[in-house]
């Protein structure tokens, strides 16, 4: 079964404007395998804020088919994004390696060499 996904803003941006295919391919790939996605509840509110109006239910459906979670940032996870943090204020990204890092499944971004700098232990597929 192929694990699943974490999805970074770029990854959910594309899946909204349809920027590639990459993207939207490799979440039904996972969903249709079985698998799950993680959508940390900071990127999403991120992608809703800057994307364009039509793309909003989109996403909706997106965040609400089944097999696809958002991740809420609790008190109680706080801490721990800041100890990933270490002093950075990209919450975004601290939320999104602390999710790759209790799921253990591969982060879709953009930007992986940056996320890395926080943990290199993570994994990274690359979205084009």
């Amino acid at each position: 079964m192929m694990p699943g996904r974490v999805l970074d803003v770029a990854a959910l941006v594309d899946i909204a404007v349809a920027k590639t295919n990459y993207s939207r391919s490799i979440v039904t790939t996972c969903l249709l395998a079985g698998g799950r996605i993680c959508i940390p509840a900071t990127v999403y509110s991120t992608v809703v804020s800057i994307v364009p109006l039509r793309t909003k239910l989109d996403l909706f459906e997106l965040v609400t088919t089944p097999g696809v979670e958002i991740d809420d940032l609790t008190a109680g996870k706080a801490m721990d994004i800041a100890e990933i943090l270490d002093g950075s204020r990209d919450v975004t990204a601290g939320h999104v390696v602390w999710c790759s890092l209790k799921t253990r499944w591969p982060i879709l971004t953009d930007r992986g060499d940056e996320l890395r700098n926080y943990d290199p232990q993570i994994e990274i597929d690359p979205v084009p």
